[in-house]
């Protein structure tokens, strides 16, 4: 389970410096808040089907998780009450699945999100071994409103050169804000356990190593490229990436260069535009 738990983490690249808009006036693009969305979405899914393999959607489901298999009776409307979330499993055929579904109303989860529809898990071997690719597709699923579509792969790559476990995460999303704008995010990236693989019940000493290239895009011209030209260091124990350097350049603007630091956990980072650095403290 600890193996995609991090996922949800990543985001935090971009996060961190769209919440500090109004602390520097550089940043007038509106894409890297709007497209953390989607890969913040896609992040969750990697979680809820830990969870779901695992045996509940404790975080991501009010109600009761119900399990059901592909030849379980069909789910009364009685069992759909009080956001309860149906868990399928389908182990018929060469792709087996998980299907959560959320049903077509708006249930406030746990994390008070709301979310409706339903979330496709395939993974086309044993759930954590070596090789196996799982793909999480959203089908009619909302999160808050917001309309969430695409495709998420995530492969086990096994082990690197330096014995640690590392995972091709790949996402090409859309999202449908409840303003009507449409906003598309592509990533290609490589997620490195450097620590905490092998403690299996304490997720809280996990750390990891992010790298890669992300592209956004919303309808309303705003845009970015991002670029990890050092390693993203992100601790499950720490609300902010602690070292690496990112690029990210929107859209008409002039390249941004993020550097996160040397491992110290207190959310400060600089940005260079132009020749000009400047501390932020998150």
């Amino acid at each position: 389970m600890k193996k995609l738990l991090i996922l949800s983490l990543s985001l935090a690249a971009l996060a961190q410096v769209t919440s500090c808009k109004k602390k520097w006036q550089y940043d007038e693009s509106s894409a890297p808040k709007t497209n953390a969305i989607v890969e913040n979405a896609f992040a969750e899914m990697a979680n809820m089907s830990d969870q779901a393999y695992k045996g509940g959607v404790f975080v991501y489901g009010i109600g009761k998780p119900i399990y059901r298999y592909q030849d379980s009776h069909e789910v009364t409307e009685a069992e759909k009450a009080d956001c309860n979330v149906i868990i399928t499993i389908d182990t018929v055929g060469s792709s087996d699945t998980i299907t959560i579904d959320w049903g077509n109303n708006n249930c406030t989860c746990q994390d008070y999100k709301q979310r409706r529809g339903k979330l496709i898990i395939a993974y086309n071997g044993p759930y954590y071994h070596q090789g196996t690719i799982i793909r999480y597709t959203p089908v009619n699923y909302y999160v808050n409103d917001i309309k969430v579509e695409g495709l998420m792969t995530v492969e086990n790559m096994g082990l690197n050169a330096s014995n640690q476990p590392h995972y091709n995460v790949n996402v090409n999303g859309v999202v449908t804000l409840t303003t009507g704008e449409i906003a598309t995010y592509t990533s290609a990236q490589v997620r490195t356990f450097t620590n905490g693989y092998n403690t299996v019940l304490n997720i809280y000493d996990d750390e990891w190593d992010i790298t890669g290239t992300a592209n956004a895009q919303v309808v309303n011209g705003d845009g970015y490229a991002a670029n990890t030209t050092s390693p993203l260091h992100v601790k499950v124990g720490c609300p902010y990436i602690t070292s690496g350097v990112l690029q990210i350049t929107p859209t008409g603007k002039s390249m941004r260069t993020i550097d996160y630091g040397q491992g110290t956990c207190d959310g400060t980072f600089t940005i260079e535009i132009n020749g000009n650095t400047y501390t932020i403290n998150y």
